[in-house]
């Protein structure tokens, strides 16, 4: 199912950029701002902010009009996801829908839906921060067992697993030891790095920045052991962007900070297509370019009379940032760009390759 729908999501993202029109093909989606842990990194405060929670029957119906909408991937996070009673109902809801499907989790709760969701996931991305000590002083005390646990019970349930590290201050020298790792347990590794803190519901504060030349001698890092072989996730232009970035105290560009970099910096930019081919969904139900934009932007909500549908044309009217240094988001970029590059990454992590 999953080869299948990735060819059916090429030729949707082709058949809007012939045609100019908009839908949100890719969605990632908040299902609770509940969690079980109290990282300190956490870009959401997520355990600390509460938000409401959209109920089962507004769930479904909101995956309903994706379907008619034309979406074909839906990445499910949080919050902690697998907090949500009804978790294995909405995957499975999802599932029958058609729609390629990923789980963002930090594992702890991995070992109670395995064998429900087992079928019905094409990716489990399970966060982990580093050595143990690192890990665990991230994320608290025990939380590293249970991620190995975690990988141990996804590969027994057939489900392919992404190792997923986001570079802070505590972990900036484990990126070997990550990769190593992701290569001793057959699994891929992904890293990015840290955006700034959603602070209650409508404020952001900086998150945990380090040195211009810090961050470069990481991604650099990166760069050198993907080019040897190793087993890591996203493009060589999405980290030849990261590498390139013109501050890395400024995580966004705006239209008029691009028109004021040189011409050979501009090249090495990602385009944006949040708003356009993708959205976010934040817990409550609020409706974004992505998860950077929240609280920064009149959103529109899928409760609302105009549902989904309504929410996401509401963005195109909306001016926010063009560029990001965000990793994750840049590879989401570069697939909806069709970068030739980029989609035969994709199709060489799903056949297994590095």
């Amino acid at each position: 199912m999953s080869l299948i729908n990735k060819v059916r999501l090429g030729s949707s993202l082709l058949g809007s950029k012939l045609s100019g029109h908009s839908a949100p093909l890719i969605i990632n989606w908040a299902i609770t701002g509940k969690c079980n842990l109290r990282c300190t990194h956490c870009y959401g405060s997520y355990g600390r902010v509460q938000n409401e929670e959209l109920n089962f029957d507004t769930i479904t119906k909101t995956i309903d009009e994706a379907r008619e909408l034309g979406t074909k991937r839906i990445t499910i996070e949080g919050g902690e996801p697998l907090v949500r009673q009804d978790v294995a109902e909405i995957i499975a809801y999802i599932s029958k829908a058609g729609m390629e499907m990923s789980l963002c989790t930090n594992g702890v709760l991995l070992g109670r839906y395995a064998e429900k969701i087992k079928d019905k996931i094409d990716l489990v991305v399970l966060s982990l921060d580093g050595t143990e000590a690192h890990h665990d002083k991230i994320r608290g005390a025990g939380n590293f067992k249970k991620v190995m646990e975690a990988i141990e019970t996804a590969k027994q349930n057939k489900l392919r697993v992404l190792l997923f590290s986001c570079l802070i201050d505590e972990n900036m020298a484990d990126i070997d030891y990550l990769v190593k790792l992701a290569e001793e347990k057959g699994v891929k590794s992904a890293f990015n790095i840290a955006v700034s803190k959603l602070k209650g519901t409508d404020k952001r504060e900086d998150g945990l920045k380090l040195s211009d030349e810090t961050y470069r001698q990481a991604i650099g890092r990166v760069i050198e052991l993907k080019s040897k072989g190793a087993p890591i996730y996203y493009s060589d232009r999405n980290f030849n962007q990261a590498l390139c970035w013109p501050t890395f105290s400024s995580e966004k560009l705006f239209g008029a900070d691009i028109e004021k970099l040189q011409a050979a910096q501009r090249k090495t930019l990602v385009r944006c297509f949040a708003g356009k081919h993708f959205c976010y969904i934040e817990s409550s139900g609020g409706v974004y370019p992505c998860y950077q934009t929240v609280g920064t932007l009149p959103a529109g909500n899928i409760k609302d009379a105009g549902g989904l549908k309504g929410a996401f044309e509401k963005l195109s009217k909306l001016d926010y940032c063009k560029a990001c240094y965000n990793v994750t988001l840049s590879e989401l970029n570069l697939q909806c760009s069709l970068d030739i590059k980029s989609v035969l990454k994709v199709g060489a992590n799903y056949l297994g390759k590095k």
